[in-house]
C-alpha cells in the first residue's frame, strides 16, 4: 500500500476516534503495519499524533463540563512515570512487532465491546486508579497507544464515568501519557520521521472535525465493526509475518 493510502487512513482513525476521546494510536500503528511502513518510526509517530488528536479532543469535552479532574490527577500521577519508562525503554523492532500485535489485537476486540452507559457514577478508589495508570502508562510509552482504548471500557464497566466524562478523561489522559512517553523516546537520540509534519496536518483537521462533530454519534454499528477488522488484521500481520 502507498503511502497516499496510509495517509488516508490517518484521517479516517482520526476523525473516528477523536469523537470518543481517543487519540487514535492503535488505529495509526494499524494502518501503518498494513501499509508496511518503518518498524522504528512507528512508536514516535503514533505518539505525536496521539498529542495533536487527543488535545483537540479534549478541548471539545472540556468545554461541555465533562472533565472529572479528581479522577484525572490519580490516574495521571501514576501513569506518567511510567509512560516515560516505556518510552526511554529500548526494544528490538521484531519483538516490538509482537507486542504491538498483542495490543492490536485486545484493541480490536474492545472496539467491538463498549459497555453501556452506567446508571449510577462511583468514584474510583485511589488503588484502582494507580494500578491502571500505572500498566496503561507504562504500555502506552512502550508501544505508541495512548491507552484510551483500554481505559475507557474499564470506566464504563466499572461505573466510575459516563460516556461524555469517560471521553473527556481518555482524551486528557492519552495527552499527558503519549507526552511523557514521547518525551522518554527523545531520550534515547534516534532520528525523526521526515514525513511526520504532513501526518500532523492530517490528522489535526480530521481530528478537530471529528471531534467538533461528535463522531461517536455517528459511528454506525459497520463502521466500527470495519475498525476492529482494520485493527485485527494488522494485529495478525505482525505476529505471524
Amino acid at each position: 500500500m502507498s503511502v497516499e493510502w496510509m495517509y488516508l487512513g490517518f484521517a479516517i482513525v482520526a476523525f473516528l476516534y477523536a469523537g470518543v476521546g481517543h487519540g487514535g494510536g492503535s488505529g495509526y500503528l494499524a494502518v501503518m503495519a498494513l501499509c508496511s511502513y518503518y518498524a522504528y518510526l512507528a512508536r514516535p509517530d503514533a505518539l505525536v499524533l496521539n498529542l495533536v488528536v487527543s488535545g483537540a479532543a479534549f478541548l471539545q469535552f472540556y468545554r461541555g463540563g465533562y472533565f472529572k479532574l479528581r479522577d484525572f490527577l490519580w490516574l495521571a500521577g501514576f501513569s506518567v512515570p511510567m509512560a516515560f519508562l516505556g518510552g526511554l525503554m529500548p526494544i528490538d523492532d521484531d519483538l516490538y512487532k509482537k507486542i504491538l500485535g498483542v495490543m492490536l489485537l485486545s484493541a480490536s476486540v474492545l472496539t467491538v465491546f463498549r459497555p453501556a452507559e452506567p446508571k449510577m457514577v462511583k468514584q474510583i478508589p485511589v488503588s484502582a486508579a494507580a494500578g491502571i495508570g500505572a500498566i496503561i502508562g507504562f504500555v502506552s510509552g512502550l508501544t505508541g497507544i495512548g491507552g484510551g482504548v483500554w481505559l475507557s471500557p474499564i470506566m464504563l464497566l466499572a461505573g466510575w464515568a459516563r460516556q461524555k466524562e469517560t471521553a473527556a478523561l481518555s482524551s486528557a489522559f492519552i495527552f499527558v501519557n503519549s507526552l511523557s512517553g514521547l518525551l522518554g523516546w527523545i531520550k534515547t537520540d534516534k532520528p525523526w520521521d521526515e514525513n511526520l509534519p504532513f501526518m500532523i496536518v492530517v490528522v489535526l483537521v480530521s481530528g478537530v472535525l471529528g471531534a467538533w462533530l461528535g463522531a461517536a454519534r455517528y459511528r454506525s454499528s459497520a463502521m466500527k465493526w470495519l475498525l476492529a477488522l482494520v485493527l485485527g488484521i494488522a494485529a495478525v500481520k505482525l505476529l505471524l509475518v
